[in-house]
């Protein structure tokens, strides 16, 4: 598939010095951009996971002190 975009004229030059091919360049970013994106969603859900879990934990162990203290 092919898209149009529309840059500045000096933008488009200083690319144009700099690389061969411009679409191999903007295709490279934005799959980096993309990879990106899916490291910080998985990193988000790995934080999510972990609060959740420390909530359980403490849960948990709260829980262990209260039926050792009623067993006392």
């Amino acid at each position: 598939m092919k898209i149009s975009i529309s840059l500045p004229n000096k933008l488009v030059r200083y690319v144009d010095e700099r690389v061969v091919n411009r679409s191999q360049l903007i295709e490279s970013l934005l799959r980096a951009w993309q990879k990106k994106q899916q490291q910080q969603a998985i990193l988000s859900a790995c934080l999510t996971l972990d609060e959740q879990t420390s909530v359980e934990d403490e849960e948990w162990q709260q829980a262990a002190i209260t039926d050792w203290e009623v067993s006392g």
